[in-house]
Parts: C-alpha cells; sequence; structure tokens
C-alpha cells in the first residue's frame, strides 16, 4: 500500500475529490476527512485508512457564542498538529487552497510535499469577487480560524504541484457512460444559489419562468444536495418544470438518464459530465452577469455560455432529440 517514494496522505472534502483519487490511481496511505458525511464513502474505498481531524466550529448568533467559538478554534489546530504528529509523509494531495486548515497543514513539518489537485470550476476561476472573500476571511480570523493569508483566495501556486484536467492536464476524471435511457428533455442541474444569497429569490423565480419558456423541450431540475428542497418545489410550482429527486447526486444520475441538454447557472457538475457538446452555462438567466463573464474568458472552458432565452433556445433548436 506505501508509496515507493513513501507513505502518501490526501484530504478529500467531496465525493468528485474522492472519485480523482479513484480514477488517478493515487491509492493514498492515510485519508484525511473532516466531515462525517464523507465517512462511509471513504471507508468503502479506503477501509482502515482513515483519520478524522473534525472541523472548525461556527459561531452563532450573540458575543457568547462567538468568543466559545473562537476558544475552540484556537485550540483546534493545536489538536490536528498533535494527531498528525507521529506521522511522516512523503507527499500530501490537498484540494481546497484557499481554507485555512488546509494553509495550515501546508505549515506542519510531517507533510512532505505538497499537491494540489483540481477542486472543478474554483480551481480555474474566480467567481465571487475578492470583496467578498477578504471579508469572508475577517471574519473567519475573528471567530479564531488559522489566520495566515486569510483574506487571499490562491496560495503560491508556484511552490506546490499543481494538478488539473484543462490546463494543465495532469488529471483525468471518468465520465459517466452513457445509458439507454432517453430523456428528450432539458436537464437543469441546481446550484445552491438562493441558500448562499448569491441570487434572491425573485430573480431566481424569474429565472426558471425564462427558460421553462425558452427551452423547446421539457425541463427537469436536479437539485444540489444544498438546495432546500421544500423551498424548491414551491419556486417551481408556478412552473412547468419537473423536480427531480436526487438522492445519490449528478453523476449516478448521468448514468442512468441520457438528455437532450444539460445546462446549469454555474456547476462544476456540468464539466464533470463530459458531454461538452450539448452543455450550456446560462448565468447571464439569474442575472450574474461577472459570472458569465468569468466562464466566456476561461479559455479551457469545454461549455458554451449563453446569456439570455434566445441564445438557449438557439442552442437547443440545434440539437437533435435524444442527442
Amino acid at each position: 500500500m506505501a508509496d515507493r517514494e513513501g507513505p502518501v496522505a490526501a484530504l478529500p472534502r467531496s465525493r468528485l475529490h474522492l472519485q480523482f483519487l479513484l480514477d488517478n490511481a493515487a491509492n493514498p496511505d492515510v485519508v484525511l476527512f473532516r466531515d462525517e458525511t464523507m465517512r462511509a464513502p471513504l471507508e468503502r474505498h479506503f477501509a482502515g485508512r482513515l483519520l478524522y481531524l473534525g472541523r472548525e466550529t461556527l459561531p452563532g448568533r450573540g458575543l457568547a457564542s462567538f468568543a466559545a467559538a473562537r476558544r475552540a478554534n484556537r485550540a483546534y489546530y493545536p489538536a490536528v498538529a498533535a494527531l498528525l504528529a507521529p506521522h511522516r509523509f512523503a507527499r500530501t494531495i490537498l484540494f481546497l487552497e484557499g481554507e485555512p486548515l488546509e494553509r495550515f497543514l501546508q505549515t506542519l513539518p510531517g507533510l512532505g510535499a505538497i499537491e494540489l489537485w483540481e477542486d472543478g470550476l474554483s480551481h480555474y476561476v474566480d467567481l465571487t469577487s475578492n470583496r467578498w472573500y477578504a471579508a469572508r476571511g475577517l471574519v473567519q480570523a475573528a471567530a479564531g480560524f488559522y489566520p495566515r493569508d486569510i483574506t487571499r483566495r490562491r496560495i503560491d501556486r508556484g511552490r506546490v504541484t499543481v494538478r488539473d484536467r484543462f490546463e494543465r492536464r495532469n488529471l483525468v476524471l471518468h465520465t459517466p457512460a452513457e445509458p439507454a435511457t432517453a430523456r428528450d428533455e432539458l436537464l437543469l442541474i441546481g446550484s445552491p444559489l438562493v441558500e448562499d444569497r448569491i441570487v434572491g429569490e425573485t430573480r431566481f423565480r424569474a429565472a426558471l419562468a425564462a427558460i421553462a419558456a425558452a427551452s423547446p423541450r421539457p425541463v427537469r431540475y436536479l437539485p444540489h444536495p444544498r438546495e432546500d428542497v421544500a423551498g424548491l418545489a414551491r419556486r417551481l410550482a408556478a412552473t412547468a418544470i419537473t423536480l427531480e429527486p436526487n438522492p445519490e447526486g449528478l453523476i449516478a444520475h448521468a448514468g442512468r438518464y441520457r438528455y437532450t441538454a444539460y445546462a446549469a447557472a454555474v456547476s462544476t457538475g456540468l464539466i464533470d459530465l463530459g458531454r461538452y457538446e450539448r452543455s450550456l452555462f446560462v448565468p447571464g438567466l439569474f442575472g450574474l452577469r461577472r459570472m458569465a463573464r468569468v466562464l466566456r474568458g476561461w479559455p479551457a472552458n469545454p461549455v458554451a455560455v449563453v446569456d439570455d432565452g434566445a441564445g438557449l433556445r438557439r442552442v437547443m433548436a440545434a440539437l437533435p432529440a435524444g442527442a
């Protein structure tokens, strides 16, 4: 199990990260994790290799809660260091570069050479403003999160080995096989835009109505795991859009059904599918003009970007049924 150069560690935070490890035969000796939701999928593939790090404490409302979170977070990082102290790795695979824990881990002497593996769209483009990111970092620092460079989105990538699919092309991700069951529909892949306060309720409802009106095919909505499904059902009730249950995630769903077209305001899932010729980013329909400019300006973007209902209708009209 040990790598010929020495033991390898990895910190996957999502199922996408797990899939990258599997598809690129990383075979880490120790798999660090911080969220209990990741325990079961990681245990299926790396039984006996897991090391639970826990996570920082988010402050609640009120000064007392904020002070308690600050105390807990200041104790958290020394606890992580103590947990990792017995280990010596030749290299450590990280996926997030702007998070306090990952930045703290890079200061520990036993983690060896650091590799930064792709985390999806955010690895390539800055979809939120630098001001938003800096403000988030200041709040985290006040709450006791590891403060070094906390207002910066990116690390110095010249000091780590970077691996990704579309620019350096030194990572792969196996796309789901084309299933036999076809739906002559548009699959709208959800994002927690309302939940993350990126798009307001009124704007979101208007975007759904515009997409339903522009699409020459029926529209089916696949919610993101962090979306409020009950609230989403209410938003969709006034449209002709069908809400699709999503217990297993986009990739599992795409392995079961083939759609004529796929669209998303902004979603890593759209590039993970690999069905680029019939996929569309539609942030402009949600009023996210900055995101549209960023996606259009990314030279390696394999997915078309359309700005309005007319563009969506034009692209979809050119697609054969069950493409």
